[in-house]
């Protein structure tokens, strides 16, 4: 048993003066908070709706549940000041809960009006604030997150106080009418590079090929969608590659003249069984 001078008390070490603990009702910024903010009705002011909502999932439950998409107003109070300021936030989810204290606001959604943010605590050599215009207003720091102390703003109060938009509305995008495909017509390709595409045969070959061919396949980029879609089977018939049944026999050749698409090298199928070939 060692003696009581060797015993070193544990002590647990002084909370950094730079830490705020959170209390109460909390604005929590943070980069991880989806696409747009959420606010909370005790300690938010709605002033206006929307006809929007959000689909969230996992809230407190396994299920999917939308939440309505509102603007809001909030007091909150910044460290160095005797005054709170007002913080509007447009366009934001509003979850009806008595029991949640934090409001989350996404700092994309402000970036993109302007507003500039340091989401570096000044312990690891940041600042920990957010400019708007002019002003810089500090964000709290408890060690986890930046955040500031909020609660809900009486009518009295919305003329007292200097006020600040985090988030402008939501504009409607422009309806664009969707691009139609450019149609390839053969004539618009040059006959040197049917000569590439046509193995190198005779101009008349060419041109009795084009004329006797629907050229359905031109251009496969019939549909221009933003989102790709998965597809089981071509939807280019004509561009399928023919199967043999058969047993066949390969070869490769380096031929002196490239491919349209630049290639020098080409392989060789024999069926053994209907002597066809293909390259």
């Amino acid at each position: 048993m060692l003696p009581k001078s060797f015993i070193t008390p544990f002590l647990k070490p002084a909370p950094d003066p730079t830490f705020t603990p959170a209390i109460g009702d909390v604005l929590v910024l943070d980069t991880g908070g989806g696409n747009y903010s959420t606010i909370t009705t005790r300690a938010w002011h709605i002033f206006s709706t929307t006809n929007h909502s959000t689909l969230l999932t996992g809230y407190q439950s396994e299920r999917s549940r939308e939440y309505p998409v509102a603007n809001g107003i909030t007091k909150a109070i910044i460290s160095g000041r005797d005054d709170p300021i007002l913080l509007i936030i447009d366009y934001a989810t509003i979850v009806d809960d008595d029991s949640e204290m934090e409001s989350l606001h996404v700092p994309f959604q402000s970036m993109r009006h302007g507003v500039k943010f340091d989401m570096t605590p000044p312990i690891y050599g940041g600042t920990g604030s957010m400019s708007i215009n002019d002003d810089v207003i500090p964000l709290n720091c408890d060690g986890e997150k930046l955040f500031l102390s909020i609660s809900k703003p009486t009518k009295d109060y919305l003329n007292l106080y200097d006020c600040y938009k985090l988030s402008s509305a939501l504009h409607t995008p422009a309806i664009h009418p969707r691009r139609r495909s450019k149609k390839t017509m053969h004539e618009d390709v040059p006959m040197i590079e049917w000569h590439r595409r046509l193995a190198m045969v005779p101009e008349d070959i060419v041109s009795k090929t084009l004329q006797h061919t629907t050229q359905c396949y031109l251009n496969v980029d019939c549909e221009n969608r933003s989102n790709m879609r998965e597809h089981y089977q071509s939807r280019f018939p004509g561009l399928r590659l023919p199967r043999q049944k058969e047993d066949v026999a390969t070869d490769t050749y380096f031929p002196s003249v490239k491919t349209s698409r630049g290639h020098t090298c080409s392989q060789m199928f024999v069926g053994l069984t209907s002597d066809r070939w293909y390259t």
